[in-house]
């Protein structure tokens, strides 16, 4: 009977060493995980053996289970393009909203669910876990079982913390599973695990949704603090390495991972495209975060794929 990398999913194979799941033949009866985990795990290496799924494979495989299916997803990766996927997804689900911690406690937690449930369209419950507090899921835990649910299918984009949250669950559990690999690397589940965390719960890990993103260099470290800017007519906001102009004067507050680089720029910019926006808008950035504009306005957008933006009512309420 084959073997499975506890890691990534995929078959253990002694025979390609470019393929997934390889293990020297010397180690295979000892193996839990193939060298790529491995390496991941201790060295930080990322093999170029990765068997990419798209998006419409994950989500087909993912509907023809009949389990109860979390999505997984960052409150600041939040925007339509993972709404879209999460809206593909059949069956009863949750929509879980990870890294809680990192949030600012300026930010109204309750306002935003409901934010969230109305601009999206929402009619699943909608939940928050910290996988740096065991109380927080055992919350989640107990949801499970108050709903009698014990086969749960997680499913998320790439790097929103399924593998970190399913370890979490076996520590809770006392269990002696193998643990999942764990990376900030993109896609390090390859395949579907079935884990049997207990007699009353089964856990399916799929592999992480590969989205185009703004790459940033560094996520997930601190509380995230909303910097506050007040832009004059004509004034651009040079944020990383992208430029927004705007028309007229408006407060301007960018939610975003920490280690951002944000300055006013008084040079003209060029090369750019424009997109209007109301009063109270978000504009969305896919992987960034989000960018709160208060007042109407015409934006003018250079260095910044076009294809990562998108517009809603914004989420945030102050407490």
């Amino acid at each position: 009977m084959s073997k499975k990398c506890s890691g990534c999913g995929c078959t253990l194979q002694c025979d390609n060493k470019e393929e997934p799941g390889f293990i020297p033949e010397s180690k295979y009866n000892d193996a839990n995980y193939c060298m790529r985990c491995f390496r991941l795990t201790h060295y930080g290496d990322k093999q170029n053996s990765e068997t990419l799924k798209s998006i419409s494979e994950v989500i087909d495989k993912v509907n023809k289970y009949n389990s109860f299916k979390v999505y997984l997803i960052d409150l600041l990766n939040i925007n339509n393009n993972t709404i879209n996927i999460f809206n593909k997804i059949s069956g009863n689900k949750l929509l879980l909203i990870s890294k809680s911690d990192l949030i600012s406690e300026s930010i109204n937690i309750n306002n935003v669910t409901d934010n969230i449930r109305v601009v999206y369209d929402i009619k699943c419950d909608i939940k928050y876990v910290n996988v740096k507090n065991d109380d927080s899921v055992k919350c989640l835990l107990r949801y499970f079982s108050k709903n009698n649910i014990k086969d749960i299918l997680f499913i998320g984009p790439t790097n929103s913390g399924k593998s970190t949250l399913i370890n979490k669950i076996l520590d809770i559990n006392n269990s002696n599973i193998d643990k999942l690999t764990i990376s900030n690397k993109r896609n390090t589940t390859l395949e579907f695990m079935n884990i049997k965390v207990s007699n009353n719960l089964i856990i399916i890990d799929s592999p992480g949704v590969l989205l185009n993103d703004y790459e940033l260099n560094s996520k997930y470290k601190s509380i995230i603090k909303p910097i506050t800017f007040n832009m004059k007519n004509s004034e651009i906001l040079l944020i990383n390495d992208f430029y927004i102009k705007f028309k007229n004067n408006t407060s301007v507050t960018i939610y975003t991972y920490n280690d951002i680089k944000v300055n006013k720029y008084y040079k003209d910019i060029d090369n750019y495209y424009e997109i209007s926006v109301s009063d109270n808008t978000d504009l969305c950035i896919n992987g960034f975060g989000f960018i709160r504009v208060k007042n109407k306005n015409d934006l003018s957008i250079s260095k910044l794929n076009k294809e990562l933006i998108s517009i809603r009512k914004s989420i945030i309420s102050k407490s």
